[in-house]
């Protein structure tokens, strides 16, 4: 595609992406949360939330496509964005079902879905690519196979746990304020670390979001591991938690492993991780290495986390994730306006680092004080 079209691609992605807030994503984490204490009464929880996820979804969509026209994209991004706002439905319930499989502890769903919607998409993209189409087409594609698999998901995940899928919209305060700090927390996220692509579509030029885009997105398959870790260990935390104490030096311990093993492995990547960026995307992308080369260490400081953020989750101490993300947030967009002005976009990878290491020694501090005095660690 050449990093212009791909920064197309990707800017409209990270505009689209922002209105996931609306979607009170963070219901899914209290449904697990809920429901992973008593399976057979989860179809409860669900019902609860299905009204609302279904006005949220049109409220975020009609929200993007209001917001595109406030923008100085080019009239061509702004038709995409529009087209692929509808990709905010999915989101929400592509989140709703994976709590169905993470509760149930079967992730193994999770997963066969993910590479399934990844491995349609590429073969597609791949073959309509070859025959010249471009941007327009992968997002449809994107579209289609999105819906597609989320059809599928639906079948699946009624053997485990049956809903009644009609259900009007319920306002339960008990469910919604730990959803709203939960959406916060992810909101928070996104400032720190997802926005910098975002920065750069409105600080600089299409070529450039295509440059960066290359190095985030390889970043980022790393965050995504650690993701798909906290996944499939938040509910037994939950568990855990629930039915007695834990060793403070074990989260410790396994937050002092998780970002040594992290550490070494990406000093050893960044040796070869220029060649290798030039060899999977052509010469064109050097520059995109050369980022990474920088970027890559920020998955140390976010794999040493890890414990931290999933006790908090689980023990329903989520606000001080959400204290600490605010400063990480701030310093965040603050450090991007500046050191991509003084340094370029290297500049964006030089205030991820010193985010994320400020962050997670500050969050990590917070967790543990608390839950310490809460008794929840001894």
């Amino acid at each position: 595609m050449g990093p212009k079209n791909y920064g197309i691609y990707v800017t409209v992605g990270s505009f689209v992406g922002v209105f996931g807030i609306l979607l009170l994503g963070g219901l899914n984490k209290v449904i697990i949360r809920e429901g992973s204490k008593n399976i057979p009464s989860m179809h409860i929880f669900l019902e609860k939330t299905i009204g609302i996820r279904n006005l949220l979804s049109a409220i975020a969509i009609a929200i993007c496509i209001i917001s595109v026209f406030f923008t100085q994209y080019s009239l061509q991004t702004k038709i995409y964005i529009i087209i692929f706002s509808t990709q905010l439905a999915w989101t929400g319930w592509k989140g709703f079902f994976g709590t169905i499989y993470q509760a149930t502890e079967k992730m193994q769903y999770t997963s066969i879905f993910g590479i399934a919607n990844r491995a349609l998409f590429v073969m597609l993209a791949i073959l309509f690519l070859n025959y010249g189409y471009g941007v327009l087409t992968l997002l449809l594609i994107s579209l289609f196979v999105n819906y597609l698999i989320l059809l599928i998901n639906f079948k699946f995940s009624r053997k485990f746990i049956k809903f009644n899928f009609f259900q009007k919209v319920q306002f339960n305060t008990y469910l919604l304020k730990p959803a709203l700090l939960f959406s916060l927390i992810s909101f928070i996220g996104f400032l720190a670390s997802r926005v910098d692509l975002l920065m750069i579509s409105f600080l600089g030029t299409s070529n450039n979001v295509g440059t960066y885009g290359v190095a985030y997105k390889s970043a980022y398959l790393g965050e995504m591991l650690k993701n798909i870790a906290a996944t499939a260990f938040f509910p037994v935390f939950i568990k855990r938690f629930h039915k007695r104490k834990v060793k403070a030096t074990l989260l410790i311990r396994y937050s002092l492993l998780f970002g040594a093993i992290i550490f070494i492995l990406t000093i050893i990547l960044s040796l070869f991780i220029v060649r290798i960026v030039i060899s999977l995307f052509g010469s064109d992308y050097r520059n995109s290495g050369e980022i990474l080369r920088v970027l890559v260490f920020y998955l140390a400081f976010i794999w040493m986390t890890l414990p931290f953020t999933i006790s908090a989750q689980a023990t329903h101490n989520e606000k001080y994730i959400l204290i600490a993300g605010s400063i990480m947030a701030v310093l965040n967009v603050a450090l991007n306006y500046i050191l991509f002005l003084r340094y370029g976009l290297v500049g964006i990878a030089y205030s991820t680092l010193v985010v994320f290491s400020v962050g997670s020694l500050v969050m990590s501090s917070i967790i543990y004080r608390i839950m310490k005095i809460q008794g929840y660690l001894v």
